[in-house]
């Protein structure tokens, strides 16, 4: 297969608000160097598949809001490739509208959809791998999904079960459920066959367009209905492109359609992947002292384990007797949060958000 036959979608507009405060609906998650590299997680995702695809075929679906921080991050990007949604209403609007603008002029191209937030410490084994997906001779409807080996009963992913029958690298799946409750997620784990869906896509074009069509028809038809090719700089545009999201449902590709999908194949292997979604995944991911603290910024910690304290480096932060918390401060914001609670901070950014604080967000 001619590598310019390839694209890839990186979505890039979500709020990140389980990293708030360093994360805000102003400069999310995927536009910060949380790890020190040198690198944003949106400018490491691009970088990452410029090795398997052409800049030109490199798509960055966002928020209208983020265009120009884009932009800087990406110089090379063309403003074209830069798809702004008017407002974030989940990923399977954000696929769709992706997959409507490409159809345009590349109906035979076969997609990658990545998010823009992770981490891939093993880069070779993981373009390798994508580049195993690309080359499966599936029938044309399939979509195959990257996972990794299960690790712990996470409930923040996705779970894919395969067919064992056979021992191939790229197998059928059985069944998906997304982010399923903990007791359930240790039951799939103990049967020996389930991976960790990365939220990662590879198929036809036409099979992620036969999905829509399949299993989301109303929300497809509006795309279709839409002129998505007009230029979003200009009245008409924005206005077509408002009016489309404003009347579709905030549904996630993953639950929508893979739940449902019966041409579903997965590629499974350890390349040493974070899906950096909470500060909790960070600190599992960042070296710890020999208390298991991780500290950064000016930081003097006594008497206190298993903590994420993370600072703005202007003032100092002091603990004593604590442990398993996540002590961050940011821009006049000072977050302290159980480690094993941070899934629940899009709950107290919504709490934030009522009683008036919004500059904070």
């Amino acid at each position: 297969m001619s590598r310019c036959d390839n694209h890839v979608i990186i979505m890039a507009g979500g709020s990140g608000q389980r990293f708030w405060p360093w994360s805000t609906q102003a400069m999310p998650k995927q536009f910060h160097d949380f790890l020190g590299t040198g690198k944003t997680l949106l400018q490491a995702t691009a970088e990452r598949f410029i090795k398997i695809v052409p800049r030109s075929h490199i798509w960055v679906v966002t928020q209208a809001s983020y265009k120009h921080t884009v932009q800087a991050q990406l110089p090379w990007i063309d403003e074209q490739q830069i798809l702004c949604e008017p407002l974030s209403k989940n990923t399977a609007a954000c696929i769709a509208y992706a997959c409507c603008k490409i159809s345009s002029n590349h109906s035979e191209a076969t997609l990658v959809i990545t998010p823009a937030d992770h981490h891939i410490q093993q880069e070779n084994v993981f373009v390798d791998l994508i580049q195993q997906a690309l080359q499966f001779k599936g029938s044309p409807l399939s979509i195959t999904l990257v996972g990794v080996p299960c690790k712990n009963p996470e409930i923040g992913y996705g779970y894919i079960a395969y067919d064992t029958e056979k021992d191939t690298p790229i197998r059928s799946v059985t069944h998906f459920i997304e982010k399923p409750p903990q007791e359930q997620a240790k039951a799939f784990i103990a049967q020996g066959n389930y991976a960790w869906n990365t939220g990662i896509f590879i198929g036809k074009l036409g099979a992620f367009i036969k999905s829509f069509e399949t299993y989301l028809p109303g929300l497809w038809a509006a795309f279709k209905q839409t002129n998505v090719d007009l230029d979003v700089n200009r009245e008409e545009g924005q206005l077509s492109l408002i009016n489309l999201y404003n009347s579709l449902p905030a549904i996630s590709f993953d639950h929508s359609i893979l739940e449902k999908a019966d041409q579903l194949y997965v590629l499974c292997k350890d390349f040493s992947w974070t899906d950096l979604g909470t500060w909790n995944a960070l600190y599992e991911h960042l070296d710890k002292d020999r208390k298991g603290n991780v500290c950064q910024g000016q930081v003097v910690t006594l008497s206190t384990t298993n903590c994420l304290i993370k600072g703005n480096g202007e003032q100092l932060i002091a603990t004593y007797g604590l442990d398993n918390l996540v002590i961050v401060q940011h821009q006049g914001v000072l977050l302290i949060c159980p480690r094993n609670a941070v899934q629940n901070l899009k709950t107290l950014v919504q709490q934030i958000d009522d009683e008036g604080y919004t500059p904070y967000l």
